[in-house]
């Protein structure tokens, strides 16, 4: 239904999703959305769902437990299944590749931003 509605920005937007490592996230489509997954490595997840509107909700998450793991460091219990971070707010938009280009540099720049050494800067 959505590709008869907005043809080239679907498209675009689906070859985008492609061409960034996207995928169909089989069974994980609820309330009207579908939802593709890519991961940029083994502990980040990036989500987009995108529904029948033309819009798109972005998010991400991050394995840090398994992260900190293979660096010797343990977190709390340890407890992989539950430990992962996440942001505080999910970004919403259009289907839109600037759009999907532009969450995606917001998500590397907090990640980046991330300095267990020097935590006060």
């Amino acid at each position: 239904m959505e590709a008869l509605r907005y043809p080239e920005r679907t498209v675009d937007f689906y070859e985008t999703l492609r061409d960034l490592g996207f995928t169909l996230a089989e069974g994980r489509s609820s309330r009207g959305a579908q939802s593709y997954s890519s991961r940029p490595n083994r502990y980040l997840t990036y989500w987009a769902h995108l529904y029948d509107d033309g819009t798109a909700l972005f998010t991400w998450e991050f394995a840090v437990t398994d992260y900190l793991l293979e660096r010797g460091i343990q977190l709390g219990s340890s407890e992989t299944l539950n430990l992962y971070m996440f942001p505080r707010e999910d970004i919403r938009g259009p289907q839109d590749a600037a759009w999907l280009a532009q969450a995606i540099d917001q998500v590397e720049v907090a990640l980046g931003s991330v300095d267990f050494a020097n935590p006060e800067r």
